[in-house]
């Protein structure tokens, strides 16, 4: 296929686990993973492989699935408030007179719990257990299916999703079914991930086997415009990396002049393919000179690392800030999640920070702390 860049097998990463010997896998540690291209839309998606919707269908329903728009996540309150401003923003701009929300994607009813307490009435639609017992306690109806599903007959005059849409193989045509289940003038807001700087750089840290659809601005607008609904705005978030977006069931037509357009996806390819030399190239330089390594932010490390030949033999710890990944493991490696108070106290001789959005930030904070360590973000490998 001409759209197509394989990568081989990456590591399939869905939850944390707290012991490596009596906490089995219920999918593969490592799955098949390649990009491919929507030339019409513009827009970066996995290429379908049916084993991997087979493994995305079994994750979805464990009781791991549920994101970190969650009472007690570290990033709930970073992320979640700043969506929640766009809620309350989109509702007074757009529709004012909106009282029927149904968040699809639900998590842990995060989002949804505070708007029930601002007298919305407001339902979710999730496949999860967790969501239904998080439901439960917070007195909100969950609707244990996928979306979209028969027990929803009830139109809304909001719909919402966060971090959703990257994960549906078809995001037309569930935007679609978002514009049948809204009442005349309803509204949809959506947050996505923002990988307009990782498709521009070909970074293959944003590659999760979870996420179907790699959205940039671009991409974005062309999805929702070649759906029923009209456009309204998109916006970055205040936040990380998210993109935002408002669209509206009205008559309204969007004009869909979009044209077959391949250049975007041959200029990611070749970016990929570079920036992945130039990384595997220095690892395998610092490990086969015997210096230890360390990655912080390990989630984002985890596309390169699954991509090095003998990362057995080399010495490598993970470091993360969030205080709940402390001492856990992700599948297929056997390495513990440190902190920064370990990484201080018992340094490692090279430390690789491959996040975009906070590559910088950590690097600041580590070098107030330690001069000790040679440090490298994604931006030291970037031609």
């Amino acid at each position: 296929m001409k759209e197509a860049l394989n990568l081989g097998k990456l590591q399939f990463y869905w939850r944390m686990r707290n012991n490596p010997e009596t906490e089995p896998n219920v999918v593969p540690d490592f799955v098949d993973f390649a990009f491919s291209f929507d030339p019409i839309n513009q827009l970066i998606i996995q290429q379908k492989n049916q084993k991997t919707l087979e493994y995305l269908d079994t994750i979805y329903k464990e009781n791991f699935n549920v994101g970190y728009l969650q009472d007690g996540h570290a990033l709930a309150n970073l992320y979640g408030d700043d969506f929640l401003n766009l809620l309350i923003e989109g509702v007074q701009n757009y529709n004012p007179k909106a009282k029927k929300i149904t968040e699809i994607g639900a998590g842990g009813c995060f989002i949804l719990n505070q708007l029930k307490e601002q007298d919305f009435t407001v339902q979710a639609i999730d496949p999860s257990p967790i969501s239904v017992e998080s439901g439960r306690k917070l007195g909100i109806e969950v609707i244990e299916e996928f979306y979209p599903c028969d027990k929803h007959n009830i139109l809304s005059d909001l719909i919402f999703h966060y971090d959703v849409l990257e994960h549906i193989e078809n995001p037309v045509t569930f935007l679609n079914h978002n514009y049948d289940d809204l009442e005349e003038g309803g509204i949809v807001v959506m947050a996505v991930p923002d990988c307009t700087e990782y498709i521009k750089y070909g970074d293959v840290s944003m590659i999760l086997h979870e996420h179907i659809n790699y959205f940039d601005e671009h991409s974005l607008k062309n999805v929702v415009q070649a759906s029923k609904l009209n456009l309204l705005t998109i916006k970055k978030s205040n936040y990380g990396k998210v993109l935002y977006c408002i669209a509206r069931k009205e008559k309204y037509s969007n004009p869909n002049t979009l044209s077959s357009d391949h250049r975007k996806f041959e200029l990611f390819k070749n970016n990929l393919l570079s920036l992945k030399d130039n990384i595997l190239n220095h690892i395998i330089s610092e490990g086969e000179q015997g210096k230890s390594i360390g990655f912080y932010i390990p989630l984002r490390a985890l596309p390169y690392l699954s991509l090095l030949n003998n990362k057995e033999e080399y010495s490598i710890r993970f470091f993360d800030d969030n205080p709940a990944l402390k001492n856990t493991f992700f599948d297929g490696f056997n390495i513990p999640v440190e902190n920064m108070e370990n990484l201080i106290t018992s340094p490692v001789d090279t430390l690789y920070i491959l996040s975009e959005a906070f590559g910088d930030k950590i690097k600041s904070k580590v070098i107030d702390q330690t001069n000790s360590i040679n440090i490298f973000t994604l931006k030291d490998f970037l031609i």
